[in-house]
């Protein structure tokens, strides 16, 4: 017999919108007559550019049933996927929503707690590294779990623009992340003072910096880049912070309207998690002659972000108006106009006074041509990035010659995407090509990065730990005594753990000691998840519980960045659990420590305290541990 799962799409319409994937598999009508209704779905956050068919080739796409049964699929006439609607945890509801540009997926609603609102929000791939908390789900992002140092500082010029104090806040250290700082005596007070100006002094700082979105030729203000000197990192010290600081100074951001170009002075950028920065200053008219520093103070004050020549502004504002031209073009037309922008580009990389301006800009230009080519509006991308590649591929310029290779490589994958070959081929050529640079440019921070993600994918993918082991030892050696290196070494840790005593010492989620070694004389199991994985440790929750009786010790590990998402998730999950907290996300001490990047994993102690299992995955692999265990 046939089982019948049920799908629900209804709460982003006023009617139900519910489909019996299972009855449909026998009549194609039935499905197909949901295609218009599932195509006029949008993001919550409407901000993002994803790929809507024309009223023409709306009656060409085709919606099916994924391979697991759990999710909906719309392609586009050229077989490029447009939507994907899931059932991630097998409640039959839907709760994952998945928008794509050029068949790569550009962002995804999330309903976390499984009752039907999305309460999560994330930017992927050429979109962004954006992931917004919706906790009240009325569709407007509480705070952050992630935001690059670039889109914080695009985040204020867009609360400028539109004078909106909450945007900004959103992205301002506040006082609970001011703990998670740990800073002694010596800064605590400073910060404190800036902590508490952030939450007054916006109204004043939009009112002087006069940023106004939508101008005489009704251009809306745009955010251009983040323009800084490298990140600094402030080592850890008993006076003035327990904790390594990872920080921008005196950094400004680049804006235009269409009109002008105009550079906004942003000040510090701290990180207070993986991928999670914040700004400790209020935004104000850049001035030569002031700068903004909190952490580092240098001996002889120099920047990269000077005044732009009027040569260089008039090109940035061709570069802009071009730029802004392209989407209400017709398609065939805007190849060209891509070609134009990269032209302006390289017009401003040969004037802009600084090698720093020039390096930035060259990142810009690649960022550029990838991001064209992914929107399949650039045939040329893999002509353009060759040649940028061959330019700045010269001893001395690794860094740079890594980052345009890295984007040569996805250039590469989205090209071989849209001539409508062998998806899977595609990808793997781009692991290959991911491989290949990264052993080339091993030295450097995209190499390395490249090496991590090699590690971590094969880890996932691999029957054997014998490659991903090999990644893993290359990125602690590369990378020693920095984060990334430490955490290849707690994976190699984790993947080389059965058999042998590993000790664990950490603090439960209200700050109390913890140490594996008094549950000697119990199985134990250490469970570790976040907030976006609540919904599969609703799976190996039962699982858990049928195995009580085995006198298993189920011990939770949140991963979550920051306490009040641990703790509101503990909340949702409803877990009986001890739990296990370190702040910091998948860069706690806790996951470096066992060296995890990709939650949910298990880890199972035997009553000698030796590990039986060290990467279990799922709560099926689980059971039969623990069922051959018990042989």
């Amino acid at each position: 017999m046939r089982m019948t799962i049920f799908v629900s799409l209804s709460f982003l319409f006023s009617i139900g919108f519910v489909l019996s994937i299972g009855s449909v598999l026998a009549q194609e009508s039935s499905l197909q007559a949901q295609l218009e209704q599932g195509l006029s779905y949008r993001p919550v956050q409407s901000d993002t550019a994803i790929d809507i068919p024309s009223e023409q080739d709306a009656k060409l796409c085709e919606i099916k049933v994924s391979n697991d049964k759990r999710g909906l699929i719309i392609l586009s006439p050229q077989k490029n996927t447009l939507r994907i609607f899931s059932d991630t945890n097998g409640d039959v509801r839907v709760d994952q929503w998945s928008y794509f540009q050029n068949g790569v997926e550009v962002y995804r609603d999330i309903d976390s707690n499984g009752n039907g609102k999305a309460d999560q929000y994330r930017w992927l791939n050429s979109a962004g590294t954006r992931w917004g908390i919706d906790a009240n789900e009325d569709k407007i992002i509480d705070y952050w779990k992630e935001i690059s140092a670039e889109e914080v500082s695009r985040e204020i010029v867009l609360a400028l623009a539109e004078n909106d104090n909450a945007r900004f806040l959103r992205v301002a250290l506040n006082e609970e992340e001011l703990k998670e700082l740990a800073l002694g005596e010596s800064l605590k007070n400073s910060v404190t003072q800036k902590v508490a100006a952030l939450k007054t002094g916006f109204a004043a700082a939009a009112q002087s910096i006069a940023l106004k979105t939508g101008n005489a030729n009704g251009h809306a203000v745009e955010w251009h880049q983040l323009n800084a000197v490298l990140p600094g990192v402030v080592p850890s010290n008993d006076q003035s912070n327990r904790k390594d600081l990872f920080v921008y100074e005196n950094a400004t951001a680049t804006a235009g309207d269409g009109e002008k170009t105009v550079q906004i002075a942003i000040g510090t950028l701290v990180k207070i998690a993986d991928n999670n920065w914040r700004t400790l200053d209020l935004p104000k008219v850049y001035d030569e002659n002031h700068f903004s520093y909190t952490f580092i103070l240098p001996a002889a004050v120099q920047t990269n972000s000077a005044p732009a020549s009027n040569e260089v502004v008039a090109l940035m504002n061709e570069y802009q108006e071009i730029q802004s031209q392209i989407p209400k073009l017709p398609a065939d037309q805007r190849p060209a106009k891509h070609k134009e922008v990269i032209a302006r580009i390289i017009q401003i990389i040969a004037k802009v006074p600084t090698e720093e301006e020039r390096e930035n800009w060259i990142r810009q230009l690649a960022d550029t041509i990838m991001d064209a080519t992914s929107r399949n509006e650039f045939p040329n991308g893999g002509e353009q990035m060759e040649a940028l590649f061959k330019t700045v591929n010269k001893p001395g310029n690794e860094e740079l010659a890594a980052h345009v290779r890295s984007r040569q490589i996805m250039t590469d994958y989205y090209l071989s995407m849209q001539t409508g070959g062998d998806d899977m081929r595609a990808y793997s050529k781009w692991l290959e090509n991911l491989e290949t640079m990264a052993t080339e440019f091993e030295k450097t921070e995209a190499g390395i990065e490249g090496m991590m993600q090699l590690a971590v994918y094969r880890e996932m993918s691999a029957r054997s730990a014998e490659e991903p082991l090999k990644w893993y030892a290359k990125v602690a050696q590369l990378a020693a005594g920095k984060p990334l290196g430490e955490k290849a070494k707690g994976a190699i840790r984790r993947l080389t753990a059965t058999g042998k005593e590993i000790p664990f010492q950490t603090t439960d989620i209200s700050g109390k000691p913890f140490d594996i070694v008094s549950l000697k004389g119990k199985m134990v199991l250490l469970c570790f998840w976040d907030t976006p994985t609540i919904s599969h440790l609703a799976l190996i929750k039962p699982v858990v519980d049928k195995l009580a009786d085995t006198g298993l010790q189920p011990i939770s590990v949140n991963l979550d960045a920051d306490l009040q998402t641990a703790k509101s998730s503990v909340a949702k999950a409803a877990l009986s659990w001890t739990q296990l907290y370190s702040s910091g996300g998948l860069e706690s001490s806790i996951a470096v420590y066992w060296g995890i990047s990709t939650p949910p994993c298990m880890i199972l102690y035997g009553k000698d305290g030796k590990i039986i299992q060290s990467n279990i995955q799922s709560a099926d692999e689980l059971q039969q541990v623990i069922s051959e265990t018990a042989k």
